[in-house]
């Protein structure tokens, strides 16, 4: 007997998911690269705001001074480099991304995790009684 399955959009690219209780962990991001993506920005996010502080501005500044005692160098304008004239350029060749399309008019709903065929009757709620981490969640 199959068991239910769990629809949801992803919350970077607004993607459907369809996953199956056995991977559903409380996942919110799709199976191709969101969460990783989410978690750079909300790092850099957080260094930004980190930087704007007063604490931030002071521990750059220092770190900035370790940087050019190391270096034993000046820190202002740099010379410009020689530009060789009779250099070739590499040809730039554009490659297309495949674009994963889904299935057309497939009557079988499979997990966007494992490929497992789920039951055709999703929820769009966590199950109640599922642990996450350690805590019970009801």
């Amino acid at each position: 007997m199959q068991t239910s399955s769990r629809l949801f959009h992803c919350l970077r690219c607004h993607a459907q998911v369809i996953i199956c209780h056995m991977c559903d962990k409380g996942h919110r991001y799709c199976a191709n690269g969101c969460r990783q993506k989410a978690r750079l920005a909300s790092l850099a996010r957080a260094s930004k705001k980190y930087q704007k502080s007063r604490a931030g501005r002071f521990k750059n500044a220092a770190r900035q001074h370790r940087y050019r005692q190391r270096k034993k160098q000046k820190v202002t304008h740099h010379s410009s480099q020689l530009i060789a004239l009779n250099d070739v350029l590499k040809p730039v060749v554009k490659t297309r991304k495949s674009v994963k399309q889904p299935p057309k008019h497939s009557h079988i709903m499979k997990c966007d995790y494992c490929g497992e065929v789920c039951n055709p009757f999703l929820r769009h709620d966590f199950l109640r009684g599922t642990v996450f981490k350690g805590r019970l969640r009801c």
